[in-house]
């Protein structure tokens, strides 16, 4: 099978035009803008063209620093009201978007993400979105895992009992060896990769069961990758389960060839992915592919930014977060 050639100018046009105008498709997001405005700055660094001008940097900037939260953390819009409190997805999607536009943390309100973090931790372990979600069943690892990584630039030790985060994470591990958003529940492609990424965050992925973690990882490719037994393949999956393994350093273990073709078949012909060929393209599954892309041997060809796997986002993002946030 021929593979396709990948359509980088279509996709910068793409997060382009989905930075400065939400599809409609997507207009429910609201709330979640900072994140889409992520998925959007990260596609364009990783293909090579992040490049605005100073003026457009600089409204960027000034629209995050506006999300920071009185009580910590960041918000995930301006169009919720000014006192609304931060939450974990937001405050993890700008801090990242802080990185990609190489923005100082001057302003960064440490104090208050170190207690907003701190505060949104409950008893077991686990993280809620916000404090006043604690215990309403939204505590899962992708929370543990926005907390991780915010807790890397807040300063010091992390804010959070460590101990009991990672017991937590632990817990969620099932029987099949993938893991699930918390204790008793099914496995899943994206919390497995929360899952990881938050225990190499921590500094306790040497005390995961890697084996099983891998043969479950492993058996959810079928060309792409689908995120649970019995599924479709989904181009988010390809990252999810991908960068799972990449994280456990053994991205080795991926099928490459059909991989990859799955993934430059979803390419739109207006620019960005689908989460399958033919099917619309998205902020969110757009992004996620080009991360796949990022960690095959075809990423030199492709001209990409390599990704990290844990931070979920170009290497020099990475060192430009944690060097602003020692600065």
């Amino acid at each position: 099978m021929t593979q396709a050639t990948f359509k980088r100018n279509a996709h910068a046009s793409f997060f382009k035009l989905c930075l400065r105008a939400m599809p409609p498709q997507a207009q429910e997001h609201d709330s979640n803008r900072v994140t889409i405005a992520f998925f959007c700055l990260g596609g364009l660094a990783l293909i090579g063209k992040l490049t605005p001008s100073a003026e457009e940097r600089d409204a960027w900037i000034e629209w995050l620093w506006s999300l920071q939260a009185p009580t910590g953390g960041f918000r995930g819009s301006d169009g919720e009201p000014a006192g609304t409190p931060g939450n974990l997805p937001s405050t993890y999607t700008a801090l990242a978007s802080l990185a990609l536009l190489r923005a100082p943390l001057d302003r960064l309100d440490r104090p208050g993400l170190r207690s907003f973090l701190a505060a949104c931790q409950a008893p077991d372990g686990s993280f809620s979105p916000t404090p006043d979600t604690l215990g309403l069943f939204q505590n899962d690892v992708r929370m543990a895992y926005c907390a991780s990584l915010a807790a890397k630039v807040a300063g010091g030790d992390p804010p959070f009992d460590v101990p009991a985060a990672i017991e937590f994470v632990r817990r969620c591990q099932t029987w099949e060896g993938g893991y699930s958003g918390r204790p008793g529940i099914e496995s899943h492609g994206g919390t497995n990769y929360c899952a990881l990424a938050a225990l190499s965050l921590l500094g306790a992925l040497d005390g995961a069961d890697v084996e099983g973690s891998t043969r479950w990882l492993v058996q959810r490719q079928i060309g792409g990758f689908q995120g649970r037994p019995g599924k479709l393949e989904d181009v988010c999956y390809s990252f999810w389960c991908g960068g799972a393994l990449a994280t456990l350093g053994l991205a080795s273990l991926v099928n490459e060839q059909p991989n990859t073709q799955f993934l430059l078949d979803s390419q739109s012909p207006i620019g960005g992915f689908g989460k399958e060929p033919d099917v619309h393209p998205d902020p969110f599954h757009s992004y996620l592919a080009i991360a796949a892309l990022s960690l095959t041997s075809a990423r030199e060809k492709l001209e990409l930014e390599e990704v990290d796997p844990v931070y979920n986002m170009p290497l020099w993002a990475r060192d430009w977060l944690l060097s602003a946030a020692e600065a």
